[in-house]
């Protein structure tokens, strides 16, 4: 079989192993449903502030745009058309997606539209661009929308999400799967989840619900999670018809059941898995490393596969290995030394 992710084809135990794997790309629907969850509760406990737009609108920009800014500059760097005038002409490599789409963050309608992810390193800013679209909306809706009618229309774009998948796959043909896969409409249903479950635990008596009836959240989980092996077992990639139909929002629901549980289990096993060091640490490094990852796992494998021509599966193994802990070191200096100071800096607007 060939590695979902780019790497040699696989026979034997190690493609078992890549196979149990299949689902690893959806951990950005996880990302989604977290953002809605943190992003909602944040706006949820601040609707009355006087300063709540202003103070929102600050501190996501000092957490998401200087590091992103820096981090595609680099990727886009030999693609921009001054680099023609200081590089041989030879060199220059024109860019499928305008380089101004990554600085709006509409890269993802050129995605759909062109029906590719464009230039691989910053082919991950899609859901970057699916993330600000959400801040430019979900602030309104929490702030103009009744409490009361708030989980209903949280409701109704969970069911609307999976209609647009249907609806962009009948208009657009063969680029109906990665349209399904970048465009916030179709992706709206694990952000709304996530809101929906930051408004529940605020509800005295449905959280009250959660805790009493832990065990039938956990038999909710496990039914969810039967799905997911048999997604697996399928080997269904991001954009199959099954996926973009109805996986999307199966995966949605099963990582806000997890979500549910993580929260109401308090003292629990899964509460002491989720608060260990190491991967609270990972927690805080999460969105440079999501940044950098690919890049950095690239520039490892390739001399790796001039090296060693004969074993371009040790190549690509090695270069996974390696390049993984030079992004965890590089995201730790980022960290330290420029995320943390300008996450200070924007944490001086109050609600």
């Amino acid at each position: 079989m060939e590695s979902a992710i780019g790497g040699p084809p696989v026979t034997g135990v190690f493609s078992w192993f890549l196979a149990a794997g299949q689902l690893t790309w959806s951990g950005v629907d996880l990302f989604f449903v977290l953002s809605g969850f943190l992003i909602g509760g944040i706006l949820l406990d601040a609707r009355t502030s006087p300063r709540y737009f202003q103070t929102f609108y600050f501190r996501r920009f000092y957490r998401i745009l200087p590091l992103y800014f820096v981090v595609v500059a680099l990727f886009l760097f030999q693609h921009l058309p001054f680099y023609a005038f200081i590089a041989k002409p030879a060199r220059f490599l024109s860019l499928e997606i305008p380089w101004w789409a990554y600085a709006t963050f509409t890269q993802n309608f050129w995605m759909a539209y062109l029906g590719t992810f464009g230039l691989n390193s910053a082919g991950i800013t899609w859901s970057l661009a699916i993330e600000e679209q959400f801040y430019l909306t979900i602030p309104w809706i929490i702030r103009k929308v009744r409490l009361r009618f708030l989980s209903a229309v949280l409701v109704a774009v969970v069911v609307a999400a999976p209609l647009v998948r249907l609806a962009l796959r009948a208009l657009l043909g063969d680029h109906g799967g990665i349209a399904c896969y970048v465009l916030t409409p179709a992706r709206a249903d694990g952000l709304s989840l996530g809101v929906l479950c930051a408004l529940l635990v605020r509800h005295e008596r449905v959280w009250n619900w959660l805790v009493a009836g832990k065990n039938w959240l956990w038999l909710a989980f496990g039914l969810l999670f039967c799905a997911i092996v048999f997604m697996t077992w399928q080997q269904y990639d991001a954009f199959s018809g099954a996926m973009t139909s109805w996986g999307y929002s199966w995966l949605a629901l099963f990582y806000a059941a997890f979500l549910l549980l993580a929260v109401v289990d308090s003292g629990g096993w899964l509460e002491r898995i989720l608060r260990n060091p190491a991967l609270t640490k990972l927690g805080t490094l999460a969105y440079c490393l999501y940044l950098i990852h690919i890049s950095v796992m690239q520039s490892v494998r390739h001399p790796l596969n001039s090296w060693l021509p004969a074993f371009p599966r040790v190549s690509w193994i090695l270069g996974g290995l390696v390049g993984a802990v030079a992004s965890v070191l590089l995201a730790s200096l980022s960290w330290k030394y420029f995320e943390k100071p300008l996450l200070r800096r924007g944490h001086r607007y109050q609600y």
